[in-house]
């Protein structure tokens, strides 16, 4: 079990633009984890499973790969030791979704949420 808070593991983050006038463009970059949970949970709200589900995967199998409606998006573990359990995932998120919810005021809905999210499972290679 990774002893690390989701402010101390660090996530690579792969965005491309998907504009369908626009040449794609690639940007990629570091962030924490609790900086991607703040990013989810200001566009997908706090209740939404997705966010959950998210993370859960990207805490259990090391990547995720979403895509939204203006931009895909690929995350992977810089350290594959913060790969951990299904169950200390999801404690990890809850605990630090609660502790938002008593140092934050309650956000205002967000009428313009993401109509579409696709969560792929990793190819597996043989």
């Amino acid at each position: 079990m990774s002893a690390k808070s989701a402010s101390e593991i660090e996530i690579k983050q792969t965005k491309t633009t998907t504009h369908p006038t626009e040449p794609s463009e690639v940007i990629e970059g570091r962030i924490t984890l609790a900086e991607k949970i703040d990013e989810y949970i200001l566009r997908m709200g706090y209740t939404s499973v997705h966010t959950l589900g998210v993370v859960v995967q990207l805490l259990t199998v090391g990547k995720v790969r979403l895509d939204f409606r203006e931009y895909s998006e690929r995350l992977q573990l810089a350290d594959k030791a913060d790969i951990m359990n299904r169950t200390d995932a999801v404690l990890l998120v809850e605990n630090y979704i609660a502790s938002m919810a008593k140092t934050e005021t309650a956000m205002a809905p967000d009428y313009d949420l993401t109509q579409k999210i696709i969560i792929q499972a990793p190819k597996r290679t043989i």
